[in-house]
């Protein structure tokens, strides 16, 4: 009975996502199978957790339920709505030579490695103290997180103003599972972890053109330790690869978008920004650097294309910021407040902040050559593509430099603060790193079209 509840919290999160996803979609090119895969799973957990906070707030029990299934299957009907209008599913193969297309065949080693060491560990640390224990919470109060949740000063320690997206996703396999299994609840990351892999190997497809240049950046995670050995924290349920990955999904559909003429890009970017929010605090420096990129690939000049763009994530974070005013979340004391005097103040602690950064980003037994290799392939993308190069580095050393600001107003130890978090931190960049590289193994190639509409 748990199998049957598991896969049938999979197929409908994959039903609403794909739904959405193609909905999403337009008709300038066809999207990629992997493509579709893994932003139908993303935007599918976003779509679910986002109906059940909402429908939660009047709903509880088997209302609620069955309210969120009928949506979600809603949108599965419209993803197969837009199929017969046109829009196309393509593998990427093409033409490609048999030994390319084996080559992304074992691509799905990382896939099937995170899978197999997700079942042997356990949930840990902020996967269970953080997020599992919010889906916990709320399956026992019948389906959402009650007020008191939020304003019970014990719970500070445990962040209850963190976002929902992956509880509630957590919560919606514990709904049909009927019970608050942790095994079943593993199940669904190793699906984030695919997600991931689909996204960056069709990300690199789409933008460098060949087939064995995405298998080979789709493998790469598996010869940097800190995406592997440690399976990204994704073992012990963290968020941060659902961050990256989403993230990844976001600049890839810009770049698509801009440089491939892909009009596709720009809504599912736009998705992707709204989401940010939505999955974790760090999201709201994530959704400045994409709104920084949308306005470089946009020109000032049209600035309110991108408003629009930004507006959703916008509106995300905000609603969210009301949710918790509303309900009197206890405030964490982890940070001074962002005033002017306090970052005056701190201005001293900016030299080894950057220090201590550096000499994290240069281990080599947690990111092997990654954070030496991406410099070089930058400037490897500049010597031809000095936009696409451009967009690139402001993708990845926006939020790097924005991640200094945490560390400036930290009351906790400096040291142990950036030993402890600056991994997790960077990991939210690190997709975008290994794109980077995967982008770099390509030879010259044509100027791309200007893209847009």
């Amino acid at each position: 009975m748990r199998t049957l509840g598991i896969l049938l919290a999979v197929l409908t999160i994959f039903a609403g996502g794909a739904g959405l996803t193609l909905a999403l979609w337009r008709r300038s090119g066809p999207i990629l199978a992997a493509e579709l895969f893994g932003l139908a799973w993303v935007l599918g957990a976003g779509l679910v957790s986002a109906l059940l906070a909402l429908a939660g707030i009047g709903l509880s029990g088997g209302v609620l339920f069955a309210s969120v299934a009928v949506v979600m299957l809603c949108f599965g009907a419209l993803g197969v709505k837009r199929l017969r209008e046109g829009v196309r599913i393509e593998t990427g193969f093409g033409n490609a030579p048999p030994w390319e297309k084996w080559l992304s065949v074992v691509a799905l080693i990382p896939i099937v490695y995170i899978a197999t060491m997700t079942f042997r560990d356990a949930i840990a640390w902020d996967g269970l103290l953080i997020w599992e224990a919010k889906a916990r919470h709320a399956f026992l109060a019948g389906g959402s997180l009650p007020a008191a949740y939020f304003s019970d000063a014990t719970r500070v320690r445990f962040h209850p103003g963190y976002p929902l997206y992956l509880p509630f996703t957590e919560l919606w396999v514990y709904l049909w599972v009927g019970d608050c299994d942790q095994t079943a609840v593993k199940a669904i990351l190793p699906i984030f972890y695919a997600a991931a892999i689909t996204i960056l190997w069709s990300a690199t497809l789409r933008l460098g053109g060949r087939l064995w240049m995405a298998a080979l950046t789709a493998l790469s995670a598996l010869f940097v330790p800190y995406m592997a050995a440690h399976g990204l924290g994704l073992l012990q349920g963290y968020s941060d690869l659902i961050l990256a990955t989403v993230y990844l999904a976001g600049v890839s559909g810009l770049l698509a978008w801009r440089l491939k003429g892909v009009a596709g890009g720009w809504p599912v970017a736009v998705a992707c920004a709204a989401l940010l929010p939505w999955i974790k605090q760090e999201g709201l420096l994530l959704l400045a650097s994409l709104i920084l990129q949308a306005a470089l690939m946009h020109g000032w000049r049209r600035w309110k294309r991108t408003l629009l763009f930004a507006l959703p994530g916008i509106v995300t974070a905000v609603a969210w910021r009301i949710a918790l005013h509303s309900v009197h979340v206890a405030e964490e004391t982890t940070f001074q407040a962002l005033t002017l005097e306090n970052l005056h103040a701190s201005l001293p602690r900016l030299g080894p902040i950057l220090l201590f950064m550096g000499i994290q980003l240069s281990r080599i037994e947690s990111w092997s050559l990654l954070w030496f290799a991406v410099p070089v392939a930058l400037l490897s993308l500049a010597w031809q593509r000095r936009r696409e190069a451009l967009w690139l580095a402001a993708a990845l050393f926006v939020p790097l430099g924005m991640d200094v600001l945490p560390y400036l107003l930290s009351r906790l130890d400096l040291y142990f603060h950036i030993a402890t978090s600056l991994d997790r931190l960077v990991l939210q960049i690190s997709l975008v790193g290994v794109l980077c590289l995967g982008l770099a193994l390509e030879g010259s190639r044509k100027p791309p079209p200007s893209g847009g509409d």
